[in-house]
């Protein structure tokens, strides 16, 4: 049924869209609707925050659906937002007479389609990199088990050969990338960022949609760091946990720094964490294939990662294979250096990004309570060890 559904979810109709409606004008839309504008006509821009109603891309001012809902009706709407918010928007549009995958759907199936089927192009909306295993904070629900690495042999750094070598396989089955996102740890910690940074730029600018740097602001950028973030057009996402760990004065520097250079950046605040099974005395092992697949599609995480020349579905895979909590299976991952760019090369990497893993579900998912609503083991954030 998998193979059946994938790459035909969409109505035909869709394979011939010219002009489209965003909804939803947060974090994903941003790092996608260049994109977009590229190739559609972007007809109206559409979200519920009425925080910025108003403000404007290009020529397209930010609705409420209010304000468009007797407007949108013969239109393709893609909705540019999380899983969560898609939910909610799903229930809006379905209230005025719209379906699902006819009328209106996710971007990130919207793009694979559309580009597969016309153009035979691989776009994704997003990649992450982790560059180093050390971080400023000692969090103890960390989902990427940072403070586990300080002291054993598993600690890990990456310098830009490795990121450099790790794109170089990447873009042989993959045409676009939205947007890169690079984390730790504590990104800045590594004194190769700059570099990594200004080499994967040079090289594939072109194929990047926009370079984005995941930091706690604990860490000042250095002038070259800061030059480097010019130069290649780089945002900043700061997390901030200034509620629970008092670094306010040093994130208020950050953001200043940022500010004064010109540098883009977001904040992201967290009201609550999971606990994925880093410190919990049992971890999950769902036996049954059919409780697996399940698990993993209400997780539906987005956090590709590409780290070793490798593209892991979840970014849990790499982090618990790297700390030696689990081991990883075939299909789990896909091994680029064995991929030559064949059109079924891109085909695997397009059905593994869209959650069609060959089967059907990623092995450490068993092992994992995911970040779906079947996990109620909500955490304090950031909480110290």
């Amino acid at each position: 049924m998998q193979k059946d559904k994938f790459l035909n979810s969409l109505s035909e109709d869709w394979n011939n869209v010219s002009e489209i409606v965003v909804f939803g004008f947060g974090r994903t839309a941003i790092r996608n609707v260049d994109k977009l504008a590229q190739d559609f006509k972007i007809a109206m821009i559409v979200d519920n925050d009425p925080q910025i109603h108003g403000k404007k891309y290009r020529n397209c001012e930010v609705l409420s659906f209010e304000e468009v809902k007797d407007k949108i009706q013969n239109k393709k709407i893609v909705v540019a937002t999380s899983s969560v918010a898609y939910a909610e928007i799903s229930e809006q549009l379905k209230s005025i007479g719209m379906q699902e995958n006819i009328d209106f759907c996710r971007l990130k199936d919207f793009m694979a389609e559309w580009y597969w089927k016309n153009r035979k192009q691989v776009c994704l909306s997003q990649t992450f990199s982790s560059i180093t295993s050390r971080c400023t904070f000692n969090c103890k629900y960390c989902n990427f088990f940072m403070p586990y690495f300080k002291c054993d042999a598993n600690h890990y750094e990456y310098n830009a050969n490795d990121i450099l070598e790790d794109f170089d396989n990447y873009f042989k089955v993959v045409d676009y990338v939205a947007s890169w996102s690079i984390m730790g740890g504590e990104p800045l910690l590594n004194k190769e960022l700059s570099r990594i940074v200004e080499r994967v730029h040079q090289k594939y600018h072109s194929k990047i949609g926009y370079i984005q740097v995941i930091s706690n602001g604990t860490i000042l950028p250095d002038t070259e760091l800061i030059s480097t973030m010019q130069k290649c057009n780089v945002r900043m996402r700061l997390s901030d946990y200034t509620h629970v760990i008092p670094y306010n004065e040093k994130l208020q520097q950050v953001k200043e720094c940022l500010e004064e250079n010109g540098i883009p950046y977001d904040m992201s605040v967290y009201t609550q964490w999971y606990d994925l099974g880093v410190r919990s005395d049992v971890i999950p092992a769902f036996r049954d294939e059919e409780k697996i697949k399940k698990h993993m599609r209400l997780c539906a995480t987005g956090c590709h990662q590409l780290n070793d020349r490798r593209f892991y579905f979840c970014g849990q895979g790499f982090a618990r294979s790297k700390k030696g909590l689990c081991t990883l299976k075939e299909g789990d991952f896909i091994e680029l250096q064995k991929c030559t760019g064949s059109v079924e090369d891109k085909e695997l990497m397009l059905k593994y990004c869209m959650g069609y893993p060959p089967k059907g579900y990623i092995s450490v998912c068993g092992t994992c309570y995911g970040m779906g609503k079947d996990n109620d083991r909500v955490v304090g954030v950031a909480e110290q060890m």
